[in-house]
């Protein structure tokens, strides 16, 4: 990949480099500064994509959008020596989970797509020997109510759920107080299964 695939003059990195490299008597300190942090800018991604381009990862993710960003957090990861770095964090989203309709076939369509990017990710990490030096958190902004709607979806609930899994995660358990009665008679349940959270 190059610095812009779809420049309007072949030689634009050239330019850019050219228009931000000349300072003069007559140049401004604050301009000089920002061009200065362009072209480090520049440097520095040139060499991160070179980086990039070295990378041969174990592990096989689906072409998928969450399954390319995984792919991609993998390969930054693998160059972390390169980057001079020791913790990294990545910020990733999935959309397509407000299913207010057919929830079955939203469901049905993107838990394999998650499952299979964190199934290749935990793969390559061990690959990579840093699986117990891993976390990976998942969060939701909202809730689902528990009975559903005339269109076979779910609404806007409460709370919400969160996930935490890793090498070193103490797993296999659920924080805060589940339900013992799930119907609208249970004392943590509000209408068409609302539930209130308890962490």
């Amino acid at each position: 990949p190059s610095f812009n695939e779809d420049a309007s003059s072949v030689d634009m990195l050239d330019s850019v480099k050219n228009m931000n490299g000349a300072a003069d008597f007559d140049s401004g300190v604050f301009a000089d500064l920002w061009s200065g942090a362009l072209l480090s800018s520049l440097s520095a991604n040139q060499h991160l994509v070179g980086s990039l381009e070295t990378v041969e990862l174990s592990s096989s993710y689906h072409d998928d959008k969450l399954g390319n960003a995984m792919k991609m957090i993998s390969k930054l990861i693998a160059t972390r020596d390169i980057r001079g770095v020791d913790r990294d964090i990545f910020y990733i989203s999935m959309s397509g989970w407000d299913a207010h309709k057919n929830l079955p076939w939203n469901e049905e369509n993107h838990l394999p797509l998650l499952d299979g990017a964190i199934q290749a990710f935990s793969n390559e990490m061990k690959a990579m020997g840093i699986w117990n030096s891993t976390t990976i958190i998942q969060t939701s902004d909202f809730g689902r109510t528990l009975a559903g709607n005339s269109g076979a979806g779910s609404d806007h609930a409460w709370g919400g759920n969160y996930m935490m899994m890793g090498g070193a995660v103490k797993g296999g358990q659920v924080l805060g107080n589940y339900p013992d009665v799930l119907t609208d008679d249970g004392p943590l349940i509000l209408q068409r299964g609302r539930i209130i959270p308890t962490t």
